[in-house]
């Protein structure tokens, strides 16, 4: 089961007017086995000048960083996260693993749209985590947007359904104030328990602008 909290972006946008084929087709690898081997870790060590897209803490992460800190990570703070340690990389990072596209209509304008980055499960790989010890153990995710919008899914649930890090929609980098930098999406008309759905309620564990990942050895507190 998902469980999604906080703000209601449907809701935000209402109350401001300024503020793919099967699954297997799905996700197409678009780099050659050789460069998606190449260590995300190794490309994720932070030197300062490429910008911290995506952080990720719990049980299992070998960490880059320490805790979050009042100005560096405001954003953090404002939304209530707080730990000792965790693991960030920029998009560079994130490009270098093996890229994946799937291919999706989309809430926000009924049209279908393709997207593209690394699987979910690649990046926490990158980070340290036992993927199939985690799920084995029954760990939760919960994914932070910047708009404040969060989202929790069983950690298995989102390697089920392949759930993306997009950085790309229809061959464009997703910008800040748009749904991006980051997008955890995935496609729904392939996943059983969503298909049926309305197409509005079919992304409600879907987070844009997706700056903050954390792993939870149970499910969170709505």
């Amino acid at each position: 089961m998902t469980d999604s909290k906080l703000l209601s972006r449907r809701g935000l946008l209402s109350q401001s007017s300024a503020a793919c084929a099967a699954l297997g087709a799905m996700a197409l690898p678009l780099v050659t086995p050789a460069q998606a081997a190449r260590s995300a870790s190794r490309t994720c060590v932070l030197d300062g000048l490429q910008p911290v897209v995506l952080t990720i803490s719990g049980p299992g992460v070998q960490f880059n960083r320490g805790k979050p800190q009042a100005v560096a990570d405001r954003m953090l703070q404002l939304h209530g996260y707080q730990f000792d340690s965790a693991w960030s990389c920029g998009l560079d990072a994130l490009n270098s693993l093996e890229q994946h596209r799937l291919k999706t209509t989309l809430e926000y304008d009924e049209a279908e749209h393709s997207l593209q980055g690394p699987l979910l499960e690649n990046v926490l790989q990158a980070s340290g985590v036992d993927i199939a010890q985690a799920m084995a153990q029954g760990h939760w995710l919960t994914l932070q947007g910047i708009d404040g919008y969060r989202s929790h899914l069983p950690l298995a649930q989102a390697v089920r359904w392949r759930m993306l890090l997009a950085t790309q929609m229809d061959g464009q980098a997703l910008a800040m104030g748009g749904v991006g930098p980051l997008w955890a999406s995935f496609a729904p008309q392939h996943i059983e328990e969503l298909s049926r759905q309305p197409l509005n309620q079919r992304f409600t564990a879907a987070v844009w602008g997706l700056y903050y990942l954390r792993i939870s050895t149970q499910q969170p507190q709505a």
